[in-house]
């Protein structure tokens, strides 16, 4: 005795799901749609500004102020927070990852910690 064959099936809502993010036509069978996906970030809008934090984080770095590096990266990074924070996501671009709570409690947690490590640490010259 063999399985009974099975059709797939998908729930309207699945379906309305799948359809929103393939922009695929009703001509196509099922299950060639393709995963869904979330939609893509039309540009990296306020992304920028964090960016442009890190490499001024990274130019104390290269010039040797580890203090003014790690106030500036973890500076960044809390700046980052309130952009996700305050801006709708349409101008939050690339700082959308996931949900606004999660994404903007990570910033700040890694902002402190960053700062926290910065401040604590003691770098006078252990030669002498």
């Amino acid at each position: 005795m063999s399985p009974p064959e099975r059709t797939p099936t998908t729930p309207d809502d699945e379906m309305r799901e799948l359809t929103r993010y393939a922009r695929v036509g009703p001509e196509l069978p099922t299950d060639a749609f393709p995963e869904p996906r979330p939609p893509i970030v039309s540009g990296l809008r306020a992304w920028w500004l964090p960016v442009a934090g890190l490499m001024v984080a990274l130019a104390f770095v290269a010039t040797d102020h580890m203090l003014r590096a790690g106030a500036a990266f973890g500076g960044s990074m809390l700046l980052a927070a309130a952009l996700r924070a305050f801006l709708p996501e349409s101008l939050a671009g690339g700082l959308v990852v996931r949900q606004r709570w999660l994404d903007v409690a990570m910033l700040v947690i890694g902002g402190v910690a960053v700062l926290l490590s910065a401040f604590t640490l003691d770098l006078r010259d252990l030669r002498t």
